[in-house]
């Protein structure tokens, strides 16, 4: 039966005491570099590793002694004005705040763009506060290198900010997201939904989106399939918008960031009576009057804290050798914009009809 090194064993083969090891090993800064190392050294030698339970009764008895907690750290890459007006960031926060309390620890946030994206500077800072455990958030120029070292610290990528920084990753789940809202637009009546998104944030998510409204379309016979337009840059083309939407008539929308209404309106077509529009995760305004997919962005910042407080138990900092991704699935709402559809709807004009193949 394998036997559980304890850690006075750890302190007595570091010749120091076990107050010390505990502290060595959570990186306390009022531990010099040199005991830190004999401690690990010590700890590796001997195979101790932490126990999680310990771990979490310890994190609640520092709870009761200290009301406000130890200090998770938020890494932002613009300025505070700028993500707190987004609807996006503030849902993901508020799983952060909610979920961080919960377990015995407080936010804070701490802002490379306020910096002057000085990352040695942030990473002092962090350490001088003993600050162990880092959520990296929110950015918007991630086609900029982040010189963050990260390997004296507990690292949680949220989403794909900081996407350039190979760390431990909480994220929606953007292919079950965009197959649960074509699921439903087909339970409503609609036989050719079509997805429409930037191609750049369709990059972010890996191809998630794409990939999944492809494989949903070759699942269906040819005369329900249509597929995804993918836009480049902010604008839309309106004649490729108009050549793609007369050559495959969907008769209903899967949008991201675009504006289905004025688009249609151009095609002299009306939202939802001749095409239904579903998004993926609209605005707070747009989510009373949308039918849509809700990504629960809340829950994946409760998440990202989850996987980080793991992580701290078991002091994994740094670049992890093999990446996590953790999933978190959105969840469908019935809107006005995409109301039940009768199947004897006619289409909202008729189809193009495509040119004949030659025969060799």
């Amino acid at each position: 039966m394998h036997r559980f090194v304890t850690i006075i064993e750890v302190a007595k083969e570091a010749g120091v005491s076990s107050a010390t090891v505990s502290r060595a090993l959570r990186d306390d800064p009022r531990i010099t570099q040199a005991a830190k190392v004999r401690v690990r050294e010590a700890a590796v030698k001997l195979g101790y590793a932490p126990n999680p339970l310990v771990q979490a009764l310890m994190t609640q008895r520092r709870r009761k002694l200290d009301p406000h907690g130890e200090t998770l750290a938020l890494i932002t890459n613009v300025a505070d004005e700028a993500w707190r007006k987004k609807d996006v960031c503030l849902w993901y926060l508020r799983g952060i705040e909610q979920r961080a309390e919960q377990l015995g620890y407080q936010i804070e946030v701490f802002s490379l763009g306020s910096m002057r994206r000085d990352a040695q500077r942030l990473r002092q800072m962090l350490k001088a506060r003993g600050i162990r455990g880092l959520i990296l958030g929110f950015s918007e120029r991630d086609d900029q290198p982040v010189e963050l070292e990260v390997r004296d610290f507990c690292v949680v990528g949220l989403g794909t900010y900081f996407r350039q920084l190979p760390v431990d990753r909480v994220q929606l789940h953007g292919f079950f997201n965009v197959k649960l809202a074509f699921e439903k637009m087909r339970a409503h009546g609609y036989r050719r939904p079509a997805l429409m998104a930037p191609v750049r944030n369709n990059s972010i998510v890996g191809g998630q989106w794409s990939a999944a409204a492809l494989n949903e379309q070759w699942q269906r016979p040819p005369e329900e399939q249509c597929p995804p337009l993918l836009v480049e840059g902010e604008q839309v083309n309106m004649t490729l918008f108009r050549d793609w939407f007369e050559r495959h008539q969907p008769d209903a929308l899967l949008m991201y960031k675009l504006d289905a209404t004025e688009l249609l309106a151009r095609l002299s077509l009306r939202v939802p009576q001749d095409v239904g529009v579903a998004y993926l995760f609209g605005t707070e305004r747009e989510r009373v009057s949308l039918a849509g997919i809700d990504g629960n962005l809340d829950r994946v910042g409760a998440a990202a804290v989850d996987l980080l407080v793991q992580k701290m138990h078991m002091h994994d900092r740094g670049i992890p050798e093999h990446l996590r991704d953790v999933l978190i699935t959105g969840t469908w709402h019935d809107g006005p914009s995409l109301p039940v559809r009768s199947e004897q709807k006619p289409s909202a004009r008729p189809a193009r009809k495509a040119p004949a193949r030659k025969r060799s």
